[in-house]
């Protein structure tokens, strides 16, 4: 209530127009005032910060969705290329073994053992290489997973923290209001 609005009344002695209760009706009136503004811009803040949590919370989901199909995507491809070289390797041991029976058939002394050696050594080094590429996809599946979870966990750290800030400043206003 503005201070050219109200009328100083003249009941008991006048001090400058305005009697005490008078000035306690319009400092009341002030208080009332000041209270519905807090009131109101509180109000507009947690519908923004409602919003912009909402907003949030779809981009963390449409990020994890994307990040789930690229996932999903390199382990099929992993898959497909574990696949390829155990196909390749079968052919290879198939091979192998028909070359050696139709060696050994033929006559056991034409291939020297270390030339056998050398190729199943190659074979197991490219076995080893594959296993290692397959154990890094593993690792850095495991490591996108946790990830996702810290993100998570941080999020409701952060609605916590949001939400104690707002009792506190709730209990401040209730403070300064008494």
């Amino acid at each position: 209530m503005p201070l050219d609005a109200r009328v100083p009344t003249s009941d008991g002695p006048s001090r400058g127009g305005w009697s005490l209760e008078t000035a306690i009706d319009y400092l009341l009136a002030v208080i009332g005032e000041k209270h519905e503004h807090t009131r109101t811009l509180i109000a507009g803040n947690d519908r923004r910060y409602e919003e912009r949590f909402a907003a949030s919370q779809k981009a963390l989901e449409l990020g994890l969705a994307g990040q789930k199909s690229e996932i999903t995507a390199a382990l099929v491809a992993a898959d497909r290329a574990v696949l390829k070289a155990e196909t390749a390797t079968e052919k290879r041991f198939e091979s192998v073994n028909e070359f050696r029976g139709t060696l050994d058939n033929q006559q056991r002394t034409l291939i020297p053992r270390s030339e056998v050696d050398v190729m199943v050594r190659g074979l197991t080094e490219k076995i080893a290489d594959i296993t290692k590429r397959l154990d890094g996809l593993q690792a850095e599946s495991r490591e996108l997973q946790s990830e996702r979870k810290g993100i998570q966990g941080g999020y409701g750290y952060a609605v916590g923290a949001i939400g104690i800030l707002i009792a506190l400043a709730s209990f401040g206003l209730r403070l300064v209001g008494k």
